[in-house]
């Protein structure tokens, strides 16, 4: 169920600082290729994590993470295993872990949920700035000389993690309401091959098996892959170790209930696996799955006694503690989750 949307639309957009990342003053990236058992082994961007299985006829890459990330994978693939990319699989489409896919285009067949080309198709032209709500309602705000489009100069200043070009799917330097609208999505290669509910992919006697999670919160075109002979299981940002939860983004539209299903699924099938990889975190197993599951339980339990309590959620974002997670990285981020778990319950 969708819970009132405009009222979490209206609290991102208040958000203006931050959707863009600069080029200048950044960091080199940490990167790193970890094999896990057999052929199957982690890369790892910084704080996103990609995956790859390795045959005699072919590599089969899941998320590309971004361009410059692909570019240094692809050469790492060339010079430690002499095969190429056959197969690029996408877990779903967000741009930073779908973005860099047309790097491995020369030899790479793309795979990915129907719904991920909605997801990607660009909004009609008519769309103007002051149609965009929701997640990226603080870009279309950057229109400080109100003609209708975002310019460098505008979004200059606003740092983060996506870059202006990805917005940017003409390449003209300006952004446009549909532009805005559709999202970061310009540099995500379309999947070549879709599936509904299931698709097993095989290359030199291995196989990949993509299942759809469903309609939960974080989008609707999350693919859960699974290497049966390798007996690992990988999943992405719906259910992620040893960190909270991002901020309050990921109880966008209210659908807490059936991101719960999902994450119980998902805990259920990683038992009849060895390992479970996410797309943030460490390498874990289904023990590390349940324990994504209890800390949503047991703030959803503060949460509503402190509703229950007459408690304000003001005081509740200041006074909330499950001090047993403050190890987990972005236990700063609590008091977002407290924000999204109250939305969930009143909206």
């Amino acid at each position: 169920m969708i819970k009132n949307t405009l009222s979490l639309a209206l609290t991102l957009s208040v958000l203006l600082v931050g959707f863009f990342s600069s080029s200048s003053g950044q960091e080199v990236p940490q990167r790193v290729i970890t094999h896990v058992t057999g052929d199957f082994y982690r890369a790892q961007n910084n704080n996103h994590n990609s995956a790859f299985l390795v045959t005699p006829e072919g590599i089969i890459v899941v998320d590309p993470l971004n361009e410059d990330f692909a570019e240094w994978l692809k050469q790492e693939l060339d010079e430690r295993f002499g095969v190429p990319v056959r197969y690029v699989l996408y877990s779903h489409h967000h741009w930073d872990h779908a973005s860099g896919g047309a790097v491995f285009e020369d030899t790479a067949q793309f795979v990915g949920h129907a719904n991920m080309l909605t997801h990607l198709a660009m909004p009609p032209d008519s769309t103007t700035l002051s149609d965009v709500i929701g997640q990226y309602a603080p870009v279309a705000a950057l229109d400080t000389n109100a003609n209708g489009q975002i310019e460098p100069s505008e979004a200059a200043g606003n740092d983060t993690d996506a870059p202006f070009s990805a917005f940017d799917a003409n390449g003209d330097g300006l952004l446009s309401g549909a532009e805005v609208l559709r999202g970061p999505l310009s540099q995500v290669r379309p999947p070549t091959i879709t599936y509904q509910n299931k698709l097993e992919i095989t290359l030199g006697g291995k196989r990949a098996i993509l299942e759809w999670v469903g309609e939960m919160n974080h989008s609707l075109d999350m693919s859960r892959i699974i290497f049966p002979e390798e007996s690992v299981m990988m999943v992405v940002d719906y259910i992620t170790f040893g960190r909270l939860p991002y901020r309050e983004l990921d109880y966008e539209l209210g659908m807490f209930q059936e991101w719960m299903a999902a994450i119980r699924e998902a805990e259920e099938t990683s038992k009849n696996y060895e390992y479970v990889t996410t797309g943030h975190g460490p390498l874990g197993n289904w023990e590390n799955v349940t324990e994504w599951r209890v800390y949503f339980e047991k703030l959803h339990e503060v949460v509503a006694t402190g509703i229950t309590e007459g408690r304000s959620l003001a005081e509740m974002r200041e006074n909330i503690r499950i001090p047993e997670y403050e190890h987990w990285t972005g236990y700063n981020w609590l008091h977002e989750n407290v924000l999204g778990m109250y939305h969930f319950l009143t909206d």
